[in-house]
């Protein structure tokens, strides 16, 4: 949806139409063994509001529309790829898999929460880096 949608993009670009074996082959869940020795990070919100999902939040600047499509929009991107990212901290636990992970209670798919975390993160990325 958001790559079509909003990004006006072709989801079949890059694994072929949904069902082509490609899909499988790249699904993290699904290779999650493949995974085992290389630092993860994982995060997600719930879709609920947080912070920053007020009029006076950093991207809302005061601007109900804003708010809106960033709790409204935002609120059901984040609560499906939160739950996505759930059942894959799950299967990586399942498997002995170590991975930092940050399921947060609350937050909305954003830029200013993925800013957010991106510098909460860059501790793993860089030890990963060296």
């Amino acid at each position: 949806m958001v790559v079509e949608d909003r990004g006006r993009g072709d989801v079949t670009n890059m694994w072929g139409p949904v069902g082509d074996p490609a899909w499988a082959a790249h699904d993290p869940y699904l290779n999650a063994e493949r995974l085992r020795g290389i630092e993860l990070y994982i995060s997600s919100g719930t879709g609920l509001p947080g912070y920053d999902d007020t009029l006076d939040g950093r991207e809302v600047a005061g601007d109900p529309l804003v708010l809106v499509r960033q709790a409204g929009t935002g609120g059901v991107i984040e609560a499906a790829t939160g739950e996505c990212t759930r059942r894959f901290a799950a299967r990586l636990d399942e498997l002995g898999i170590p991975a930092h992970v940050e399921l947060r209670p609350t937050w909305t798919h954003s830029w200013t929460y993925w800013q957010d975390d991106l510098h909460r993160s860059w501790p793993v990325f860089d030890q990963a880096l060296r």
